[in-house]
This record gives structure tokens, C-alpha cells and sequence, in this order.
């Protein structure tokens, strides 16, 4: 693992609520999503995983962490205007 990429104090220990299909972190990027950015992922102990909802199948790149929680590389862009 890659100094400070986890932010719990003992990183051994259980993530605290446990996650849920459904708990994302949605990065919109507005492109396609680079094949050598989901392998980076890969290799950094993520796991690509069908999205719990179809959409985000449909609009990019689900991938899951150990602990469970699940991050979307989301090809569309996003705007809150």
C-alpha cells in the first residue's frame, strides 16, 4: 500500500460502519475513463465489480477497495448549476 493512502488509525483494524453496495465516491470525469488508470487501481489492491446500480455500468468503471467500499470513475461530466 502506498504511504498515507489510508486514512484510518490502524489500518489492520475492520472499517467502521462496514460498507454497503451502495456507498460510492463518484469521480466524474468527463471522458473516457484511461484503461491505465483503472490497471493503476488494479494494482493497488482495488477490484473492478459490477455497479449495484446499472447506471453507473452504463456511464463507467466501478471498482471496490479491500475494505468495500466502491469508487465510480464516472466518462460523463458533472454540474450542479
Amino acid at each position: 500500500m502506498a504511504p498515507g493512502a489510508d486514512l484510518r488509525p490502524d489500518r489492520h483494524a475492520p472499517a467502521l460502519p462496514p460498507a454497503t453496495a451502495d456507498d460510492l465516491l463518484v469521480v466524474h470525469l468527463g471522458e473516457e475513463v484511461p484503461a491505465e488508470l483503472i490497471e493503476r487501481l488494479e494494482r493497488a489492491g482495488g477490484t473492478r465489480v459490477a455497479a449495484y446500480n446499472p447506471y453507473w455500468d452504463e456511464w463507467g468503471v466501478t471498482l471496490e477497495d479491500p475494505d468495500g467500499y466502491r469508487l465510480v470513475l464516472s466518462r460523463r461530466d458533472w454540474s450542479n448549476s
